[in-house]
């Protein structure tokens, strides 16, 4: 984490660090220089008096122009320093290869914690450093006071009681902030419903916006009076720690006038004492600041260091992914459950999805259709059973690999706000700036219509957020589904409830578009996948597969099907009539 600094930008790290500690021993140099005028005032000694100003005056000088350095310097690093944090949380949430971890609260608490502490790591390696100069300042005032009288030095027993009640009110802090985290987090969620758009028209229309905001503020304030009870609590801890130390800066002192009284201490030296209990205080106030500003920062780096170990521990396939499919897909005893949720979802399901086939995926919902897709595209990982992918087992196969062969489009598509040809192209980063690439995935899609109607073709930019223009759901959508034909060859493309904000005959229409596609890229054995809940629009699939309650309860062609009079063809018939 030190290192983030001078990584950020080497020289200004590096003129920091100087900088502090030259400004630790400007200080001692100052409290000197007050003694040697007061001592050669006392003497008559007109040179010395003049000598000591001049060099008082440098001094101060110099700590003036340092201080004024540092606080120029120090936001300007902080600032890169938490660019660099926060692209590092990124990178290592962006490689761990399943979105498990985006199901668990453990790890949203513990990032919510993280994400709003990244300013205690950018500031680390200015606080370690500043606080080490507090303490070599500290024990250069220790090592004057010693001079005077050896029992001074015993002073700096008093600190101690200051650290370690500090520690304890730290502590208490930084519970109570995890404590929080997942109240925090609700809080937020309730906030961002009266401010995101898909969201806001329906707390209008319901009038829970009055609601939801006193529910927010409840949370909120029950969130800050958790921390303010332990902020209480630490600050009379940090409070029993200073009385300690002041009891025994007021011994310092009576000790320096007893000396004095006894004529075996200087004026200057009593100057010297009052001066540097001043700063005692200070330097001491630093170092115990800083010592709590870098218990923070280490409690901060403990969940990014937790992250980066998921990350690692995490097992990853080495095995190369197949450039093509001769035997196709097969699940055997596959049984899968969410984190936190004892009843599976998906249960022993034995499943053949053959190379080069359509296979159509029916259910009601909740019936495990997108958790079996999130298992098949290696987004989770099942806790029973296999998934063998041309006889190797996907968990097996690199995970970037996989991903690589696989495109598709989903019911809770993202809205990205970026120029039309970025919210397309971003589906295979390596075609963003070809423009044939793009405009091809926008006919497969059939999104040329919609690109056309907008103010300036795929150079427009989407969305309200950066002044662009604002699209229905059903345009966002056909934008998706362009992101998902950017992919030329994958070996599984899935279309999961794609095309939920169309008409029925529109999503019919691109369906067979869909499967025109699939037959053209069976010569690379790749498998289509369509997941719908009307039935009229996956009947030409070649195999159509029925979930029901996590398990498959049928599977074989339309024809096969409504001749089995089954659960398909009832649901199936119950969907004709409907439309009569």
């Amino acid at each position: 984490m030190l290192m983030l600094a001078f990584r950020a930008d080497p020289r200004v790290a590096t003129v920091a660090t100087l900088l502090v500690v030259l400004a630790s021993g400007v200080v001692a140099g100052t409290a000197v220089c007050q003694r040697w005028l007061v001592d050669a005032a006392g003497l008559g000694d007109v040179g010395g008096v003049a000598a000591a100003v001049i060099v008082g005056v440098l001094a101060y000088t110099m700590s003036s122009a340092l201080e004024r350095v540092q606080m120029n310097l120090r936001p300007y690093l902080a600032d890169l320093v938490s660019v660099h944090v926060q692209h590092e949380v990124l990178r290592v949430t962006a490689r761990i290869p399943t979105i498990e971890h985006l199901e668990r609260v453990e790890y949203l608490d513990r990032l919510t914690t993280l994400r709003r502490g990244t300013f205690s790591l950018a500031a680390l390696c200015w606080t370690v450093v500043e606080t080490l100069a507090a303490v070599v300042s500290l024990g250069l005032s220790l090592f004057l006071l010693a001079e005077i009288h050896p029992a001074l030095s015993l002073l700096a027993l008093c600190v101690t009681p200051v650290l370690v009640c500090n520690g304890k009110g730290q502590r208490l802090r930084r519970t109570a902030q995890d404590a929080v985290a997942q109240t925090v987090r609700h809080e937020e969620a309730m906030h961002a419903l009266c401010l995101q758009p898909e969201s806001a028209k329906e707390v209008l229309i319901s009038g829970n916006g009055p609601e939801l905001s006193h529910r927010a503020e409840r949370l909120w304030e029950q969130a800050t009076r958790q921390q303010r009870i332990a902020l209480l609590k630490g600050m009379a801890w940090t409070a029993l720690g200073w009385s300690c130390f002041f009891a025994g800066l007021v011994g310092a002192l009576a000790i320096v006038a007893y000396l004095a009284v006894a004529d075996r201490a200087s004026t200057g030296d009593v100057v010297l004492v009052i001066w540097l209990a001043e700063r005692l205080r200070q330097q001491v106030s630093g170092s115990v600041t800083g010592a709590g500003a870098i218990a923070q920062a280490g409690h901060i780096a403990d969940h990014y260091l937790w992250l980066r170990d998921y990350a690692d521990a995490l097992p990853k396939g080495t095995t190369s992914a197949p450039d093509s499919l001769t035997t196709g897909i097969s699940l055997r005893g596959v049984t899968f459950s969410y984190p936190g949720d004892e009843t599976p979802c998906l249960m022993d399901i034995d499943l053949d999805l053959p190379a080069g086939s359509t296979v159509g995926l029916v259910g009601v919902n909740g019936a495990g259709k997108t958790t079996l897709v999130k298992l098949l595209t290696g987004m989770h990982r099942s806790d029973q059973g296999s998934i063998d992918i041309d006889g190797r087992r996907l968990a097996d196969i690199d995970p970037a690999q996989w991903s690589a062969r696989c495109a598709g489009a989903f019911q809770d598509f993202a809205k990205l706000q970026l120029r039309a040809r970025e919210a397309v192209g971003v589906g295979d980063l390596r075609h963003i700036d070809d423009s044939d690439a793009i405009e091809s995935a926008v006919d497969r899609a059939g999104a040329r219509q919609t690109v056309m109607r907008l103010p300036d073709g795929l150079d427009t930019q989407l969305g309200t957020v950066f002044d662009g223009t604002d699209l229905s759901h059903g345009q966002w959508q056909k934008l998706a589904l362009g992101r998902a034909m950017m992919r030329t060859s994958p070996l599984l493309l899935i279309f999961d409830e794609p095309t939920a904000a169309l008409d029925p005959q529109a999503e019919h229409d691109l369906f067979e578009s869909f499967a025109h596609q699939a037959r053209t890229a069976r010569r690379r054995g790749a498998i289509t996948l369509l997941v719908s809940h009307r039935f009229s629009t996956v009947h030409m699939a070649d195999v159509i597969v029925v979930l029901s309650d996590g398990r498959v309860a049928e599977s074989g062609s339309h024809a096969e099907l409504l001749a089995l009079g089954g659960h398909y063809a009832e649901l199936y018939n119950t969907q004709v009539q409907a439309y009569r």
